[in-house]
């Protein structure tokens, strides 16, 4: 999974006329974007493995965005999972576009593909490039990390030093991958004989990463 050079997909989800828009990016790995891929029996385009584009987290988030605050959303979905495999070699200028899209707000879904070893080994590094990474993204104070959803004691740690580095919201997303609540697998709803695909997030556990990343949204929109 995630060997192809995603180029980023733009949408908007209008509620009316005259409203405020706000511009939302996702930053993210399979579980933000994936397109279809016949050797892994993945047949759609959406956060891997919601059922539909429109159950997805990104798209359920900016629903619930738009429908609850009463605004316009215009959002990007970009999958960068090549940084998380070489975070230390990373070129930034591959994903310029979402500078260009001028967010008011980054989401940065990452993390889930980083190597247990290179965590361990690199933490130091790791930080340093996410926290370079996050500064790339032009959104003045406005970012939002998750923790991964497939729980790692060394990742939540480093990325929660790579939050409070960058002044960044925190999102925990390791209790809903974690194992504890198998619904949140989308193998609870649909079998897919790619073990990889059916550890990701279904549709219940789409619906959970949307409530966490909303509930910041909830508070921020109303400062």
């Amino acid at each position: 999974m995630n060997e192809t050079i995603f180029e980023p997909y733009y949408d908007a989800y209008i509620i009316g006329e005259n409203l405020k828009t706000i511009k939302v990016a996702f930053i993210g790995n399979s579980i933000t974007w994936h397109d279809p891929s016949e050797k892994i029996g993945w047949d759609h385009k959406a956060g891997m493995a919601a059922s539909s584009i429109e159950n997805d987290y990104v798209h359920r988030t900016v629903e619930k965005i738009a429908r609850n605050k009463n605004v316009n959303v215009e959002f990007v979905v970009n999958n960068i999972a090549d940084w998380e495999r070489e975070f230390e070699d990373f070129d930034f200028s591959r994903i310029k576009g979402i500078n260009n899209f001028k967010p008011d707000y980054t989401i940065f879904q990452l993390g889930e593909n980083v190597a247990q070893a290179d965590i361990e080994i690199k933490t130091d590094s790791f930080i340093n490039n996410y926290i370079s990474l996050i500064n790339y993204i032009e959104t003045k104070n406005n970012e939002i990390i998750c923790l991964p959803f497939w729980y790692s004691k060394e990742k939540v740690q480093a990325i929660t030093k790579v939050a409070i580095k960058t002044n960044s919201y925190l999102v925990d997303l390791s209790h809903l991958g974690n194992g504890l609540d198998k619904r949140n697998y989308v193998k609870s709803e649909m079998n897919y004989k790619h073990q990889g695909v059916a550890v990701h997030p279904g549709d219940f556990g789409m619906e959970n990463i949307s409530d966490n990343i909303y509930s910041i949204f909830n508070v921020i929109l109303n400062e």
